[in-house]
């Protein structure tokens, strides 16, 4: 297998004295891999209000295996789903550029991860009688 990613990073024009700067980040293709890699959590509603998704962190392994994709399954008190592209606010460009750089590390170590995942090497041989 040749586990990559190709991800694509969207941010505001730079412009001084803005109030706010978005991020998206959005997975284009995955080999030997899912696309659907960043985890979000459900946050239920007051009475009459709307759910609100909160983006948590990028999958790992493990989480690629045992969280839904698209949405959370409630029913087994699962309130996490995985997604393809997520869109973030910062009050700085410094900041954006922080958690751009954070994503981007998180991002490589799934791929490594995965990529390790790939060769088991003997650990040992046990015969029980």
């Amino acid at each position: 297998m040749a586990v990559s990613l190709t991800v694509r990073y969207y941010r505001n024009e730079i412009v001084a004295n803005l109030q706010s700067y978005d991020l998206r980040v959005v997975i284009e293709s995955a080999a030997d891999m899912p696309e659907k890699i960043f985890v979000l959590q459900r946050i239920p509603a007051p009475p009459g209000g709307e759910d609100e998704d909160r983006f948590q962190c990028i999958a790992d392994p493990v989480d690629l295996e045992e969280i839904p994709e698209d949405s959370p399954d409630l029913s087994n008190d699962m309130p996490y789903f995985r997604v393809q592209e997520i869109t973030l606010r910062f009050r700085s460009m410094e900041t954006l550029e922080e958690v751009r750089q954070l994503i981007a590390e998180d991002l490589q170590a799934l791929v490594n991860s995965l990529k390790a995942a790939e060769t088991l090497e003997l650990m040992e041989e046990v015969t029980y009688a």
